[in-house]
C-alpha cells in the first residue's frame, strides 16, 4: 500500500500558501509580460528569475502572508496596465472632445507612466526577494511545465458557451421508493390535507429519492396534477405561492403578482383536482407560516398528498399528518455500485481490480452517504494510477477532527483540486446558501474577479471558466443544472454541504454583512449584505476604512438599497471595487461618480422600478465587462457614447425606446451576449447589430411590440444561442431570419403565437432546441431533420396543439434528451424510436397512446 502524507489541517485559500503560490505565479508572468512591452529589462531579468528558480520548501503561514501581499501588488500592476492600454485603444477612435474630455484628465504621457510603472514593478519585487530569502524556501515549478492553471479538461476550449445537462442514475433506492408510494397511494383520511415527510440528514439522498417517486408511472398516473417547489432557507409562503402559479401556467413570462392575486390563481390551479405537491428542503419551524401555507392548500380533490424533504425532525413533526420516513445510508454494496459507476466509465472497472480493493476501502469512509461518494468517486475518475488512489484513500483528513462541520469526504475531495478550482469553488460562498445559481451570471463573477487565467492569448476568459464549472459540476460540486430553466436561463444548485465547505474556502477575505454583525476584518475582500437596515445611509462603521474591498453585493435577499446617498458612499469608500452588484433596489439615480471606479468590471443595477437613466459617467468603465439593466420599466435608453465601453462583452437590458441608434449597441464591438429584456416600446432593432462580430448569445425577451428582424441578422455569423420568447407580433418572416445563422447550436423558440412548422435549411449545427408556448405548432418542423447529426436535446412544451411525433423522429440518431411537457393533446410515439441508440432521457406529461403495431 502507497502512504501518502497529507496535512490535515483545512486552510481557506487566502491562508493556502500552495494556493498563493500558484496565484502569484500567474500574476508575475503576466507582470513579465508587461516588463517586456514597456522595455523595462533589468526589471524583466529580475522577475524572469523568480519564477524559473528553484526552491525547495515548507509553505508556512507566515509564506503565505508574504504571497498574499505579493499577489495584491502584482494585481496592482496589472490592473493599472490594463487601464492605460485601453484608453490608449479609445483615444484614435472618439471623435467626440467632449467624451476624450471626460475619459482622460490629462494626456498620455508615455514616459512618465512608464516611470511609474517602473516604480509599482520595483516595490513587488521587493516583495518577490523578500520571499526568495525566507528560510523556507518555496519550491517554484518553471513556467513551462506550469500545470495548474490549464482548463481542467485539456488545452481545447469549448467553443460552446453552454453546459451540458448532467445525468445521473439512482443506486439503492427501489426498497425506500416503493415504500414512499404505497404510503401516498393508499386512502386515509380524507377531511385531512395528507402531509408525508421524508427526514435525513444532509447528502443523505432525500431530494434523490422524492424525485425518484415523483417520476414514478404509477405516481404520475394517479394524481391528476403534480408540482414540485423547492423552498427557500427562509420560508416565504407568497415565494410557495408563486412557484404553485408559474408551474402551471400557460404564458412563459410571469408578471409579479399581489398576494390576493396568488392566493386566487392557486385556488383557480389546485380546486378540485387529485394533486401532489413535493415541499422540497423544508427548515421552518414556525407552524403558523405552515398554518397558512396549509390552508392555502386545502382545496383539492379528497386524496390530494403533500410530500416534505427536511433534515429537521422538528419540521416533520409540525408539518407531517404520518410519522415521517427516516432515511437511512445506503447498503454497502451499493454504497460500491454507486462509487464505482462515478470513478470509471461503464464496464472500465473491471480492468483495474487493484483500484476496486482500494475503493471498498474508502466507500467504508463515507458511511453510505450518496453525496459524499459522488464527490470523493468524481475526483478519481479518469485516475487510473494507484498511488492517485491511495493519496485519497490514506488521506489523514479522514481521521481529522479538526473543522468538524465540514465532513471528512469533502475535506479530502476538496484537497484533490486544482489551486484554480479551489479559488472558483470558494467565490460560490458570495450566494446564499439553497439559492439557485444562474450560470452565466456565476461565470461573469469569476471573469470580473480576476479567478480565470488562461494558458495562452488565443484562449477566451469565459470558455476557460465553462471548463472549470464543467469540471466541478463533474465532481458534484455543483448539480441540478437545468437547460435554459423558464425558457431562457440556465441553472444549477449547490447542495448545503458543499456550500458549507466553499464558506471555510473562502475564509476571512468573505463576508455576509447583516444587522447583527458588529466588527468586519480588514481582510475582508468581498462582501455581501444580507438583512442589513438599509433605510439609513451609513455604511458599518467597522467597514469604512477597508479601501481594498472588491465586491459588494445585494443579491441576497432580493433587496437592495433604497438611497441614493447610500450607493454614494459605497462608491465614495471602495474605489477598487470590481463587482457592484446593486440589484432589486428602488433608488431613482445612479450617482454619476460609478464613473469614478475605474477597476469595476461587473455593474448590476436590475430590477430597479424607479431609475430613470444612466449617467453619462458610465461611458469611463473602460474595463467594464458585464452591465445588467434588466427588468428597469422606466429607464427611458442607454447613454449616448456607450460604444466607448470597449471591453463590455455582456449586456443586459430593458428601456422604454422604441428602436436603438445605431451608433449605441452596434459600437460595442467586443460584445459576446445581448440580452433585450421587457421593452415594450421597442418596434425594430438596430442596423448596428451587423458590427457586433463576435456576438455568441442574442436573446430577445418579452417585446411585444417588435414585428421583425433587421437584415442584419444574416452578419451574425458568430452567433451560437439564440432565444425569441414572448415577441407576439414576430412572425420571423417564416422562420428565414435565422436560415444563415450556420454556427448556431441552441435555438430557443417562445410565446410567438403564428408561428407554425415551416422549413428551413441550414442549422446543421444545432445541438439544442426549445419549442415553447407555440399554440399553431402541431409537430416537429421538419428542417429540424437536417440537424439529424448533431442535436442532442429537444423539449417541447406548452404547445396546446401539438399532436404528434414525426415519424423521421428516428433519423435525429445524436437525440440525447427528449422532453414533452404541459401540451394537451394525447399522441403516439413512433415505431423507430427504438433508432435512438443515444437516447438516455425521455419524458411527457402529456398522455401518450398505445401504439397497436
Amino acid at each position: 500500500m502507497d502512504l501518502v502524507q497529507e496535512s490535515s489541517t483545512f486552510l481557506s485559500i487566502a491562508k493556502d500558501a500552495k494556493v498563493l503560490l500558484d496565484m502569484l505565479l500567474v500574476k508575475v508572468n503576466s507582470v513579465v509580460n508587461i516588463a517586456r512591452a514597456m522595455n523595462m529589462h533589468s526589471e524583466l531579468i529580475k522577475l524572469e528569475l523568480f519564477v524559473v528558480t528553484e526552491r525547495v520548501a515548507t509553505l508556512s503561514h507566515e509564506v503565505a502572508e508574504m504571497l498574499k501581499l505579493a499577489c495584491y501588488d502584482a494585481e496592482r500592476v496589472i490592473d493599472k496596465y490594463e487601464i492605460w492600454s485601453l484608453k490608449n485603444q479609445l483615444l484614435p477612435s472618439s471623435t467626440s472632445s467632449k467624451v476624450r474630455g471626460l475619459i482622460f484628465s490629462g494626456r498620455l504621457n508615455h514616459f512618465a507612466y512608464r516611470n511609474r510603472m517602473c516604480l509599482e514593478i520595483r516595490k513587488l519585487i521587493k516583495k518577490l526577494d523578500k520571499i526568495g530569502d525566507f528560510e523556507e524556501k518555496i519550491e517554484l515549478v518553471e513556467l513551462d511545465s506550469f500545470p495548474i492553471w490549464v482548463t481542467a479538461q485539456g488545452r481545447c476550449a469549448s467553443s460552446r458557451t453552454r453546459v451540458s445537462v448532467h445525468y445521473s442514475g439512482v443506486v439503492g433506492r427501489v426498497i425506500d421508493r416503493d415504500t414512499v408510494i404505497e404510503a401516498l397511494l393508499k386512502s386515509g383520511n380524507e377531511a385531512t390535507l395528507f402531509v408525508y415527510p421524508i427526514v435525513g440528514v444532509g447528502g443523505i439522498g432525500k431530494t434523490t429519492l422524492a424525485k425518484f417517486v415523483y417520476n414514478d408511472p404509477k405516481i404520475v398516473s394517479h394524481f391528476q396534477l403534480l408540482l414540485w417547489i423547492h423552498v427557500s432557507r427562509v420560508f416565504k409562503v407568497e415565494e410557495v405561492l408563486e412557484q404553485i402559479v408559474n408551474s402551471v401556467r400557460e404564458d412563459l413570462l410571469c408578471e409579479k403578482l399581489d398576494m390576493n392575486e396568488l392566493k386566487n390563481l392557486v385556488h383557480q390551479t389546485l380546486y378540485g383536482k387529485n394533486y401532489l405537491i413535493v415541499l422540497d428542503d423544508v427548515w421552518n419551524e414556525d407552524p403558523v407560516k405552515w398554518d397558512e401555507l396549509k390552508k392555502l392548500l386545502m382545496v383539492g380533490a379528497c386524496g390530494s398528498k403533500i410530500l416534505v424533504t427536511t433534515r429537521k425532525k422538528e419540521v416533520a413533526l409540525i408539518m407531517g399528518t404520518v410519522p415521517a420516513y427516516c432515511l437511512k445510508g445506503l447498503l454497502n454494496e451499493d454504497s460500491i455500485t454507486l462509487f464505482l459507476s462515478k470513478a470509471f466509465e461503464q464496464g472500465q472497472e473491471v480492468d483495474h481490480p487493484n483500484l476496486v480493493w482500494i475503493a471498498r476501502m474508502i466507500v467504508r469512509k463515507c458511511q453510505g452517504n450518496p453525496l459524499f461518494l459522488m464527490i470523493v468517486a468524481s475526483s478519481l475518475r479518469k485516475k487510473t494510477e494507484r498511488r492517485e488512489w491511495s493519496i485519497v484513500n490514506n488521506h489523514s483528513g479522514w481521521n481529522s477532527n479538526q473543522n468538524g462541520e465540514i465532513s471528512s469526504a469533502l475535506r479530502v475531495s476538496y484537497e484533490q483540486l486544482t489551486s484554480n478550482l479551489k479559488v472558483c469553488l470558494a467565490y460560490c460562498s458570495i450566494f446564499p446558501k439553497g439559492c439557485v445559481i444562474e450560470i452565466d451570471k456565476l461565470i461573469q463573477l469569476w471573469v470580473a474577479e480576476g479567478l480565470i487565467s488562461k494558458s495562452n492569448e488565443s484562449e477566451d476568459l469565459e470558455h476557460v471558466a465553462i471548463q472549470h464549472f464543467r469540471e466541478l459540476l463533474s465532481r458534484s460540486f455543483f448539480q441540478d443544472v437545468e437547460e435554459y430553466r423558464s425558457v431562457y436561463t440556465s441553472i444549477c444548485t449547490m447542495h448545503d454541504l458543499v456550500h458549507d465547505l466553499a464558506l471555510s474556502a473562502a475564509g476571512v477575505e468573505f463576508c455576509t454583512v447583516n444587522s447583527h454583525i458588529q466588527n468586519i476584518s480588514d481582510e475582508v475582500r468581498h462582501v455581501a449584505f444580507s438583512d442589513y437596515d438599509l433605510s439609513g445611509k451609513e455604511l458599518p462603521t467597522s467597514l469604512v476604512s477597508n479601501q481594498a474591498l472588491r465586491t459588494i453585493s445585494f443579491s441576497i435577499d432580493g433587496l437592495g438599497p433604497t438611497s441614493t446617498m447610500f450607493v454614494e458612499n459605497c462608491i465614495a469608500r471602495f474605489m477598487q471595487l470590481r463587482v457592484l452588484d446593486i440589484s432589486d433596489s428602488c433608488f431613482d439615480e445612479l450617482p454619476s461618480s460609478v464613473g469614478e471606479l475605474k477597476y469595476l468590471r461587473y455593474l448590476d443595477v436590475s430590477s430597479n422600478g424607479s431609475i430613470k437613466e444612466l449617467p453619462d459617467s458610465i461611458n469611463k468603465l473602460l474595463s467594464l465587462q458585464t452591465l445588467r439593466v434588466s427588468h428597469c420599466p422606466q429607464l427611458e435608453g442607454l447613454p449616448k457614447d456607450i460604444g466607448n465601453l470597449i471591453s463590455l462583452r455582456h449586456l443586459y437590458i430593458t428601456t422604454k425606446q422604441a428602436c436603438f441608434p445605431d451608433k449605441a449597441i452596434g459600437c460595442l464591438s467586443s460584445l459576446c451576449s445581448l440580452y433585450i429584456h421587457s421593452c415594450n416600446n421597442l418596434v425594430s432593432l438596430s442596423e448596428g447589430l451587423q458590427h457586433l462580430t463576435n456576438l455568441r448569445t442574442l436573446a430577445i425577451i418579452g417585446c411585444p411590440r417588435l414585428t421583425f428582424f433587421p437584415s442584419a441578422m444574416k452578419h451574425l455569423t458568430t452567433l451560437e444561442n439564440l432565444l425569441i420568447v414572448d415577441c407576439k407580433e414576430l412572425t420571423l418572416l417564416e422562420w428565414q431570419d435565422i436560415e444563415g445563422l450556420r454556427m448556431l447550436r441552441s435555438l430557443v423558440i417562445g410565446g410567438l403565437p403564428e408561428l407554425e412548422s415551416k422549413d428551413v435549411h441550414c442549422l446543421r449545427s444545432l445541438q439544442m432546441l426549445v419549442l415553447a408556448g407555440l399554440p399553431e405548432l402541431v409537430t416537429l418542423p421538419r428542417w429540424l431533420e437536417g440537424a439529424s447529426a448533431t442535436l442532442q436535446y429537444l423539449r417541447v412544451e406548452r404547445c396546446l396543439n401539438f399532436a404528434a411525433l414525426p415519424k423521421w423522429l428516428e433519423n435525429l440518431t445524436a437525440l440525447e434528451k427528449l422532453e414533452i411537457s404541459k401540451c394537451r393533446k394525447s399522441f403516439s410515439l413512433p415505431e423507430g424510436m427504438s433508432c435512438l441508440t443515444n437516447l438516455k432521457f425521455f419524458t411527457s406529461s402529456s398522455h401518450l397512446l398505445v401504439s397497436q403495431s
